[in-house]
């Protein structure tokens, strides 16, 4: 009787599919933190409006560089975010 109950409230959602949809809003929001990181990053940079492309690209550089030069290799920091984070 259960199982006939819940079959009637299902909503026909698969799984992978709810997975997926977690994902993308999971990067959606990390991407408007980053966008609001560089936008407090160009304010103290003292960055006018109509500067803030150029800084994006030299910040995205200068970001690189900093990446390049951390102490802890790139697939060390990339594994421990997988660790993270669980969407399949």
């Amino acid at each position: 009787m259960i199982a006939l109950d819940l079959h009637e409230n299902c909503c026909g959602v698969l799984p992978n599919e709810v997975i997926e949809t977690n994902r993308e809003e999971h990067m959606r929001m990390l991407d408007r933190q980053i966008l609001g990181l560089l936008v407090s990053r160009a304010v103290a940079s003292e960055v006018k409006p109509h500067e803030f492309r150029d800084f994006l690209d030299s910040h995205v550089e200068t970001l690189q560089r900093q990446s390049d030069e951390h102490p802890v290799p790139i697939e060390e920091r990339l594994g421990k975010a997988v660790g993270r984070y669980r969407f399949k």
